[in-house]
């Protein structure tokens, strides 16, 4: 039996080495490489539409000799690499009669390139991201095509078919639960369309399946296989052809904020003791008083317990299991109970579905079902809601996005927002953002940020934007943060008369139907951020000759990529459109990064010296957004650390027979 180690990852620059890389990243993103890969674009479009006159026979020939070019040489064709582009963009002309633009070529050339591509909503990032993935199926290498969500994987690849079959591409999703036959049917096809999380997931499956011994790492991995597996043919891993090539859509999305959570394989364990530790916890914190007990650390959703807290644990440890009854053991659990009584929130953080509680992602407001918290902390919330709780998961794998990224040879992307996250995207993948102007001029109107003093007057200031805006006859679309937020304003506009769609994780099933209806006259959509990502918003004739897509921001994000992101969703495409951007002295991001003090004398600068505080008021949202998102980063940063650590502390080791 040979023992083969997973190859190490390479060491983040640090110091002067980390300087240097910053350096580099800076040069790669120098706008004279934009310039130079635009006039490679206008070179490939001249070229495709010189092919419309060219016989199917010739053209069958030169996308023959363009395929063995890739495959020779993948990086340049043989110094055909334009010609071969060219090709890809008129068979997308014949095969769905959708022309290329210069800028997706541009797009396309920057990510086969290896750079994020950086191209605003409506810019054609299906078709970009289709092109560059023709160009990787030819080199004959895996090319795995990531997207936000099972629904959007599914639809590219489904658009996109006919391009792939005219080029001799194959094209296959993996999605849903395929069972592991399927699943590596489909691994084989030259592009595949997947998720993330599904091609993470299946990954770690495969190291599991390569270690030796027995554990609970095989009998979770029978369950997984099934009993029949091996007699349907399922030899060696999952991912057979391995990895290679990852062109990633919304890159910001999975390459920053999903990168928040480590994938954790995991399969469940009882431990009585710890559910009767659980609601023993939650009890006493709905016993304790804050100021008096314990103290809250707002900014860094931290609980500091005080001498009352401990004393009231010290009276009750009898209680508790005996594993349970350490000072620092119980005050865990007394400190998860606190979290998710003043932290957790109900439609914003998890709902309870079905009598299950499902967690939300925290950007896009989806739905994640299958994901659960550690450490206590998903059993504290079903205490909290006063659900039957569930048994605790017993990690058997896991492995940080961070680091699953950086094993890729070749990694690159595409996204509406990234310039905010260029950095990081350098330091951690060496992945340089390139930006790719619109085909035609934005129109969009940019309102100034409007501040009002308390959460009642913003959320009335609301209304009477979307009132105004929908007397005109023009489509709204309301963007929050949560779905309490979404219920509300649409309680407040149903109380009006106003009859708004609402789009949020209760409504997931929904989402194409209400998006694909969102730019008509007169139609007025609420939606948490997922309204935002894969889905573009076409105007009526009647909404584009009354002004466009009015975009309302009423619950400024933590990160200023997801505002800016959202308010893309009107302009697409030289469309008219504006955005009005709302903000109140009271919401929760101003009051966890400045003092109550601080906010009202930002209030009085902007009712009285509006001409300075308007300016006060813009960097005030900024330095928030900074923080959170510095704060962001430094979590990111601990889960890749702590993998680099697990893997020079417990490497996986993978078993061959030879």
């Amino acid at each position: 039996m040979n023992t083969i180690a997973l190859p190490p990852l390479a060491r983040l620059p640090e110091g002067l080495d980390g300087l240097v890389h910053g350096l580099q990243g800076r040069w790669r993103r120098r706008s004279a490489s934009a310039s130079a890969l635009h006039r490679e674009a206008l070179a490939c479009l001249a070229a495709c539409e010189a092919l419309r006159g060219c016989a199917a026979d010739d053209l069958q020939a030169r996308l023959e000799q363009a395929r063995e070019g890739l495959r020779c040489d993948p990086q340049q064709a043989r110094g055909q690499l334009m010609q071969s582009l060219a090709l890809v963009g008129q068979m997308a002309w014949r095969s769905m009669g959708q022309q290329p633009y210069a800028v997706q070529f541009m797009g396309a050339l920057a990510i086969h390139r290896g750079w994020l591509a950086e191209m605003a909503t409506g810019e054609g990032k299906t078709l970009t991201v289709a092109l560059a993935a023709v160009l990787a199926g030819w080199a004959g290498r895996a090319c795995h095509v990531l997207t936000a969500n099972d629904y959007l994987a599914t639809r590219d690849a489904q658009e996109m078919s006919p391009l792939y079959q005219a080029c001799g591409v194959t094209v296959d999703t993996v999605a849903g639960e395929h069972d592991p036959v399927a699943r590596q049917r489909q691994y084989r096809a030259d592009v595949v369309y997947l998720t993330a999380k599904e091609l993470l997931g299946d990954h770690l499956r495969d190291l599991l399946a390569l270690r030796s011994g027995k554990g609970p790492e095989q009998a979770a991995l029978a369950h997984w296989l099934g009993q029949d597996a091996a007699a349907q043919g399922l030899t060696g891993g999952l991912q057979c052809r391995g990895l290679h090539t990852a062109i990633v859509d919304e890159a910001d999305s999975l390459l920053i904020d999903e990168a928040v959570t480590p994938l954790i394989l995991s399969s469940p364990r009882p431990n009585p003791g710890l559910s009767d530790g659980i609601l023993w916890a939650h009890d006493l914190a709905m016993s304790l008083v804050e100021g008096r007990d314990f103290e809250i650390q707002l900014r860094n959703r931290a609980i500091e317990l005080g001498a009352g807290a401990r004393a009231a644990m010290q009276a009750r440890a009898q209680q508790l299991a005996p594993a349970w009854r350490p000072a620092a053991r119980r005050e865990e659990l007394l400190r998860n109970a606190l979290s998710v009584r003043f932290f957790y929130r109900r439609g914003h953080q998890y709902l309870v579905h079905d009598d299950e509680v499902v967690l939300l992602d925290e950007f896009t407001g989806r739905m994640t079902p299958g994901r659960t918290l550690t450490a206590g902390l998903h059993q504290a919330i079903e205490a909290h809601e006063g659900l039957a709780l569930t048994d605790p998961n017993e990690s058997l794998g896991q492995m940080s996005f961070q680091s699953f990224f950086r094993r890729f040879r070749r990694l690159s992307g595409t996204t509406g927002t990234a310039r905010e996250a260029a950095q990081e995207l350098w330091r951690i993948y060496r992945l340089a953002v390139l930006p790719v102007p619109t085909h035609r001029p934005r129109l969009t109107q940019v309102q100034s940020i409007q501040v009002l003093d308390s959460l009642d007057r913003k959320w009335q200031a609301v209304l009477r934007d979307v009132q105004r805006v929908h007397a005109q006859g023009r489509p709204v679309l309301v963007g929050v943060r949560s779905v309490e937020s979404s219920e509300k304003l649409a309680a407040m506009l149903r109380q009006q008369g106003l009859k708004p769609s609402v789009l949020n994780a209760e409504q997931h099933a929904l989402e194409a139907q209400i998006v694909a209806g969102a730019g008509e006259s007169g139609r007025i959509t609420i939606a948490t951020n997922m309204a935002g990502r894969g889905t573009d918003i076409g105007l009526s004739p009647v909404a584009k000759s009354l002004g466009g897509l009015h975009v309302v921001i009423a619950e400024c994000n933590e990160s200023g990529r997801v505002d800016r992101q959202f308010a893309g969703r009107c302009g697409r495409q030289g469309d008219p459109g504006s955005v009005s951007q709302w903000l109140s002295l009271e919401d929760a991001l101003l009051r966890r990064y400045f003092s109550v003090s601080a906010l009202r004398c930002v209030w009085v600068l902007e009712r009285h010296l509006r001409w300075l505080g308007q300016p006060v008021v813009r960097l005030c949202l900024r330095i928030a957004q900074r923080r959170a998102e510095a704060d962001a980063f430094s979590r990111r940063w601990a889960v890749l650390q702590n993998d680099s650590w697990m893997e020079g502390a417990l490497p996986f080791e993978e078993a061959s027979h030879g």
